[in-house]
């Protein structure tokens, strides 16, 4: 609802506009300090408590509620305000956002912060001036009102004069003097003792060479202060008084650079900066866009400091340029500021004079592209009213005071924008998803970026997609980064050959390491792994990684985590590395540990036993949990590693074809527990194509069962048998028994969840009955355990029980945590397909508790929905609908497909309890829709409850 077609007008007298322009007026008193207070909070409920106080300030009448109500419809009426409306505690008037000179003075001021922000002062000023021009006097002249509308009027002016300010401030930045005097005159009227202004206005008079009256203002200003206050003005306005007299109009420094005119985003580090003055040091690689960063921001500060501003390239890391020393750097900042130079012998005499010079002026100081810490510790001013700006690749950090920001790469719309910027908005409107690419190839480092948005803007007749293709070759991409005068490689380089040529051993060691980092696939590395890689202890791995990250070279995103930026990565590897066997030990060790986690999560699993050298060495846990953790922080990693070893061509390749395999059977047990079923699947097809290249026939059977395995969980059945099968093949083959007893229980699953369960439990039989004869142990429970889960279907609820028994024995005797959770689980089903929903309960819980500790999503999902079946036999529907939801959401997440259907006929079913049958249909067709897609028999079932 609006305001009906009323306009407003409250930055001065009050003033009402009805429909056509017609003015409009209301002469009694209290309708129109009512409409006043409203128009004060415009779109925010105004309490009767406060409407009355507004009215009656002394002592409102017996009779005020009627009163109010009846000036209410007074105003609504003779105005036709459609929006004023009751609106607990009180009333509200809705006034769309133009209709209202205030609520335009805040959008235009907004406006002008954010064009501020940008750095696009101009702007910032003509949004600023617009804002200004609407005031016309005091707001809501001639009207008495009450002490809480006093205190919105006091705010309200209080923010006219502080974007006044900030107008006069930015007018005066661009050189717009003369246009600020009128309004800051007129401002300094109204306002006798606000400093700041009279401080704007004198310098907008003399820079605009009216010093007499510059002085005049200062000399009257002075006097009321002394006066009225007793006090003299502040040390700014002294400093600029000093000015004034000394006619030193114009000496100030002036050096900034140009500012940046492509800059893109980075609004929460420019206000971090601000935020962290006086001393603010800046880090981050080559090429993130420090020195447009800082410049930009120096421009943003500018007006603060009108003493000047000081600018150093240091060239700590410009190619093919040395540093510069700081004593020449002093000379430099001393003379523009007007002092002399010539006896300062020494780095400690200059910086001595320059901490002398600036102690009292207003003044900032950039020194961009610093080297280290001893270059610019000697040129940091020493004023208390000075700021110093730093950026460095390295991070300063004992520099003294400093607050520290690092930059990183552009976020992916940001990068895309930089990217139209310079090769133009249409070119990356009309390709979107190209012009991603380009920025993704480019890694979002603002270097390239601009070197790809140059090389478009160059070649008109290139569309996104050529510049994509060009840079997807990860062979020539740096060669693409590119231009006469702007390189990639050349910018990395910089900071290597500092490394390669230092005298420091450990930078040597550093500048060695860095090819061989960039050897694996995986996007991050461990301490430990990156020392196994290296070939170190992880105290020296840990020193030589740390000097790479204070070079910029390499990312540490978490404690004793690295990464390699993607162009980072492809410089490195264009390095020579004499170490060959490198990727390899890293290898070798990833497989270790995955089969040290593999012994904690299924102890006696005989899997172990036939990994031979490949279970030795690597990482110790503690703990399940630790194991646990270490595989969920490695598993992209671990996963790339696999992706590796297939994608490389055997005859050019140093890296163990077992390696594949050994990582794929070793991360069976963490993917079964937490349910990376793509994870799993991908992992184990690249491990069967190492196999069949290698022509390993038994590692071709783990990889068969192991895909199997997955296929099943995921609903994919005849996928699921036809792996199975080929790897019982297998087995049988080279005679491996254990490996066909995992396979027939396997393919006893995927009968089981066909509904067959006859043929389920035949092959489940013949898999214990090989393991028995093996005496193993782990494979015994695995067997009996879905044993009696069948065997509990077909209602041999005597057999299922002594099956269940027998595994969970088996299972606490070996300490296997998930294979507890699953029997206890199954021992629920059993007791609930009796009838018996207590024990029910008792066994589901314990296994929900032990699905949690392990943090196994399917297992949960699974329990989950047979606790929310339990209590909707028994009638809790609320406690039914509680598990069945959150059953759902675990297992939609993990793309379970048999547990998402079943939970959704059973969410049908209790919708249908409940009386809510269009839920219940919606959710029964759901699971009809997938039952069918999985080709099992409870598609049947759900069909004749939709009939």
């Amino acid at each position: 609802m609006d305001g009906g077609s009323a306009r407003f007008s409250i930055l001065g007298p009050l003033i009402v506009h009805l429909d056509g322009g017609r003015p409009a007026e209301l002469r009694a008193t209290k309708p129109r300090l009512l409409l006043a207070t409203l128009l004060l909070h415009a779109n925010r409920p105004v309490s009767v408590d406060e409407l009355t106080e507004a009215l009656w300030p002394i002592k409102p009448p017996r009779t005020a509620a009627g009163a109010l109500r009846t000036h209410v419809w007074s105003v609504r009426t003779s105005l036709g305000l459609r929006g004023l409306v009751a609106r607990p505690p009180g009333y509200q008037l809705d006034v769309p956002p133009d209709e209202l000179d205030a609520l335009v003075f805040d959008r235009l001021a907004l406006s002008g912060e954010e064009a501020a922000d940008r750095g696009d002062l101009p702007a910032a000023v003509d949004a600023w001036g617009r804002a200004l021009a609407l005031w016309r006097g005091t707001v809501l002249d001639g009207i008495d009102l009450g002490p809480a509308a006093r205190a919105t009027v006091t705010a309200l002016t209080e923010r006219r004069y502080t974007i006044l300010e900030q107008w006069a401030r930015s007018a005066m930045t661009i050189g717009r003097y003369a246009t600020t005097v009128s309004p800051l005159a007129a401002a300094a009227l109204e306002q006798p003792l606000r400093e700041r202004l009279h401080e704007l206005h004198m310098e907008a008079l003399y820079r605009s060479g009216r010093q007499a009256d510059a002085l005049a203002v200062y000399q009257s200003l002075h006097g009321r202060l002394a006066t009225e206050l007793g006090i003299e003005p502040g040390q700014s306005l002294q400093r600029l008084h000093r000015e004034v007299l000394s006619g030193a109009a114009g000496s100030a420094p002036r050096q900034l650079p140009r500012d940046v005119g492509e800059f893109v985003g980075r609004r929460p580090e420019l206000e971090a900066a601000r935020a962290g003055l006086p001393l603010v040091a800046i880090a981050g690689p080559g090429g993130v866009g420090k020195s447009a960063f800082v410049v930009r921001l120096a421009h943003r500060l500018a007006a603060g400091f009108p003493d000047g501003q000081l600018y150093v390239d240091l060239q700590g890391s410009s190619a093919g340029l040395r540093p510069l020393e700081p004593l020449d750097v002093l000379g430099r900042f001393l003379r523009a500021l007007g002092e002399r130079d010539s006896d300062l012998a020494t780095v400690a005499e200059a910086s001595a004079a320059f901490r002398a010079a600036t102690a009292t002026r207003r003044l900032l100081v950039v020194l961009d592209n610093a080297r280290d810490l001893a270059q610019v510790r000697p040129l940091v001013p020493g004023g208390a009213t000075t700021a110093t700006l730093i950026t460095s690749r390295r991070v300063l950090s004992t520099l003294d005071g400093a607050a520290h920001l690092t930059l990183g790469v552009l976020p992916p719309d940001d990068a895309v924008t930089l990217l139209g910027r310079l090769a133009g908005s249409r070119r990356v409107a009309a390709e979107a998803a190209a012009a991603r690419r380009v920025a993704d190839w480019c890694g979002r480092l603002p270097l390239a970026l601009r070197i790809a948005g140059g090389r478009l803007a160059a070649r008109p007749s290139w569309t996104m997609q050529t510049l994509a293709g060009r840079l997807a070759d990860a062979r020539r991409r740096l060669d693409e980064l590119s231009l006469p005068d702007l390189d990639v490689r050349s910018s990395i380089e910089v900071s290597h050959a500092h490394l390669a040529g230092s005298e420091d051993p450990d930078d040597r060691a550093a500048a060695h390491a860095l090819a061989l980092l960039a050897l694996p696939d995986g996007e991050e590395l461990g301490l430990a792994a990156a020392a196994a890689l290296l070939g170190l202890d992880p105290v020296d791995a840990d020193r030589v990684l740390e000097r790479l990250v204070d070079e910029q070279l390499l990312e540490s995103p978490a404690p004793a985590r690295y990464r390699l930026h993607d162009l980072m990565r492809l410089y490195a590897r264009s390095l020579p590395s004499t170490v060959d066997d490198a990727l390899p030990r890293l290898l070798r060790w990833y497989a270790a540990t995955c089969w040290q986690a593999f012994r904690l999560l299924r102890p006696s699993d005989g899997r172990v036993a036939t990994a031979g050298s490949w279970a030795s060495g690597g990482a110790a846990f503690d703990d399940v949990a630790q194991a646990l953790y270490w595989l969920e922080t490695e598993r992209p990693n671990l996963v790339a590693a696999v992706r590796q070893i297939a994608a490389t061509p055997r005859a050019a390749s140093q890296l163990p074809d077992a390696a594949a395999t050994q990582l794929a059977r070793a991360l069976f047990a963490f993917f079964h527990v937490r349910g990376y079923l793509n994870d799993w699947i991908e992992v184990n097809q690249a491990a069967r194509a190492v196999a069949v290249r290698a022509g390993d026939r038994t590692a071709q059977a783990h990889a068969c069962r192991d895909l199997g395995a997955a296929y099943e969980l995921r609903g994919e059945y005849q996928r699921a048998l036809g792996c199975l099968h080929d790897g019982l093949t297998g087995y049988t083959t080279v005679g491996d028994r254990a490996g066909q007893a995992a396979c027939l229980n396997s393919i006893g699953l995927v009968h089981d969840s066909l509904g067959q369960l006859e043929e389920a439990a035949s092959c489940l039989e013949r898999s214990l009955a090989i393991s028995r004869d093996l005496a193993d142990r782990h494979s015994q429970g695995i067997s009996l355990n879905n044993l009696g889960e069948v065997y509990g279907r077909l209602g041999s609820y005597r057999q299922a029980l002594g099956c269940l028994d027998e595994a969970l024995a088996i299972f606490r005797s070996t300490g296997n945590r998930p294979g507890q959770a699953a029997a206890q689980a199954n021992l629920g089903d059993v007791h609930e397909h009796r009838g018996g929903y207590d024990e029910a309960l008792v066994h589901y819980g314990q296994s929900l508790a032990a699905f949690r500790e392990l943090a196994a999503p399917v297992g949960q999902a699974t329990v989950l929905i047979a606790l929310g079946r339990v209590h909707r036999h028994e009638g809790r529907y609320p406690d039914a609908l509680d598990c069945l939801r959150a059953g759902l959401e675990i297992a939609e997440r993990v793309d379970e497909r048999r547990s998402t259907a079943i939970c959704l006929r059973e969410l049908g079913a209790v919708h249908n309890a409940t009386g809510a049958a269009p839920a219940a249909r919606a959710a029964w067709r759901r699971a009809l829709a997938m039952f069918e897609e999985l080709g099992v028999p409870e598609a049947d079932e759900v069909r004749a409850l939709l009939a």
